[in-house]
């Protein structure tokens, strides 16, 4: 027994040491904007996802070079677009709202917005392939696969002042959300980028790729309005290294 422990140990030194010469693992970390795109309205009523303004998007984790070439990452991400916009008619905000008595003139007694945003937290691999080994300015194709957690949520203003008002029928509870409220799937991130590495420690990076990430049908309130989350990421990070390999 302790001699087949002795051999095991004298095997696995060489493999470990070949790893820490060849390998260098380093922390990404970056940050920019989204932007989700689709078809903006459906049959009856506009669509969730494609109406989101301008959000803000972040992620990081780990890297290992598998060689020259070839590297894999880790990371967690995060997604935030805290307006939802569409228009129609006379330029009008689809989740404005007011409330009037007067017929005639029709001078709001009260006016406002309902709100909605969404919110995404993502675990992912994201193999990356490296042009240029050794150059400063390295430019790269990633292909991303992760797991998403989307989460969406809607405030009726409108219901509110309703109740305020004593203007509700005397069966109407609570306000009703139309909206997605919150889905389990998994996504692609494909795109490119370019890093530069003025030294041999730290290097900065812009990047922009496409997120894709499946919603389940079953979590939609109607079937007029089932869709998938589309969007295009920009985003500048930089990375560094907290292991550095020796040269063989």
């Amino acid at each position: 027994m302790k001699r087949s422990l002795f051999f095991l140990i004298v095997f696995l030194i060489p493999i470990w040491a070949v790893a820490q010469y060849n390998q260098k693992i380093s922390i990404n970390l970056a940050s920019g904007i989204f932007d989700t795109f689709g078809k903006k309205v459906g049959e009856y009523d506009p669509m969730q996802m494609p109406n989101y303004q301008l959000g803000f998007s972040a992620n990081g984790g780990l890297q290992i070079r598998i060689n020259d070439r070839l590297s894999i990452s880790a990371e967690v991400g995060f997604m935030n677009s805290r307006r939802w916009y569409y228009s129609e008619g006379d330029n009008n905000n689809y989740l404005y709202w007011y409330i009037t008595l007067d017929t005639i003139t029709y001078e709001p007694i009260a006016e406002g917005e309902n709100y909605l945003d969404i919110q995404n937290y993502s675990f992912g691999v994201k193999p990356k392939y490296y042009l240029g080994p050794g150059k400063r300015w390295n430019p790269y194709f990633y292909a991303g696969v992760n797991i998403n957690w989307t989460r969406a949520y809607f405030e009726d203003n409108l219901w509110v002042a309703l109740d305020k008002f004593n203007m509700l029928d005397p069966d109407d509870t609570g306000p009703y959300n139309y909206n997605l409220e919150t889905n389990f799937g998994v996504g692609f991130n494909p795109g490119f980028g370019v890093e530069f590495f003025p030294n041999e420690r730290i290097g900065f990076n812009l990047s922009s790729g496409y997120y894709f990430i499946m919603l389940n049908k079953k979590n939609f309130k109607s079937p007029e309005r089932e869709e998938n989350f589309n969007a295009f990421v920009l985003q500048a990070g930089l990375r560094f290294y907290f292991i550095k390999s020796k040269d063989l």
